[in-house]
């Protein structure tokens, strides 16, 4: 992923410059990212992790920090993923060549929705409960695995009925959004229930707050965003064993190993090569 943002929770402010961001995309794909997925608001939930939250951004400052970038990047044949739930700054990277739609509102838009179907984009549904806060009753699941399920099909509906192809739809679980950190654990560890749902799917737990709550120092001290790597590493090994298609990461060279040495043993299991 590529935060061009003031305020991201992991990376805010490095990559504000187009030229800067460019060459950080570049290295991305140099250490095998296969997408770049450019997003110019953060997105961070209001919790005890992040407070108040994110602030939301006006499109046309969103379409000022992405699409240059995202120009830049189509034009020298990367694949990109426009991270964004504003239709109009979805129309103009889509537009410019992006090929894939990253929706963190969970299809809550129906006009989103239609950018997405009129250019064919590959579609990106995460689950979240309204602003995603991890908070009051946006955390209140009889069972987590089974209601994260059924409104991720509930949301793979709308998007249809919107014009988006089924083939097209790719599911993300929402690792941190509206779910404490025993919830997003316990859907990283039924990888497996939402890869059976058909749909090719996405799992993004790269340096978030549960990973911190889940394993402070022994001091008892919480690892900032900057030292979550090994706990990343540990939840992609577990999003890719339980069949994840996908990932997405902050570091691509630190987590390239791990996500190999996880596609390998999963490959090893199911008895092909990797």
């Amino acid at each position: 992923m590529l935060n061009v943002t003031p305020d991201s929770f992991s990376d805010g402010g490095h990559f504000m410059c187009v030229e800067r961001a460019v060459d950080h995309a570049r290295a991305m794909v140099a250490a095998g990212a296969d997408v770049v997925d450019v997003g110019g608001a953060s997105s961070r939930p209001a919790g005890r992790a992040y407070g108040k939250g994110a602030p939301k951004v006006p499109p046309d400052e969103e379409l000022r920090r992405t699409l240059p970038v995202v120009r830049q990047l189509v034009g020298e044949g990367v694949a990109v993923s426009i991270d964004t739930t504003s239709a109009e700054v979805a129309e103009a990277a889509l537009g410019a060549g992006a090929r894939y739609l990253n929706d963190v509102s969970c299809g809550a838009d129906d006009v989103l929705l239609r950018v997405a179907a009129k250019f064919g984009a590959d579609y990106v549904l995460m689950h979240t409960r309204g602003d995603g806060a991890v908070a009051g009753q946006h955390i209140v699941y009889a069972d987590v695995v089974s209601e994260v399920l059924s409104e991720l099909q509930d949301g793979v509906a709308r998007a249809q009925a919107c014009g988006v192809a089924r083939e097209r739809i790719w599911l993300d679980p929402g690792i941190g959004f509206a779910k404490t950190p025993a919830q997003s654990l316990r859907l990283l560890a039924a990888t497996a229930e939402l890869s059976g749902l058909g749909q090719p799917v996405l799992v993004g737990p790269s340096r978030k707050a549960f990973i911190a709550a889940t394993a402070p120092r022994p001091d008892g001290s919480i690892p900032g965003p900057g030292d979550r790597q090994p706990g990343t590493d540990a939840a992609l090994a577990a999003a890719v064993l339980g069949g994840a298609t996908a990932i997405r990461v902050h570091d691509v060279e630190a987590s390239f190993q791990s996500l190999r040495v996880a596609a390998g043993i999963h490959a090893a299991r199911a008895g092909v090569s990797a």
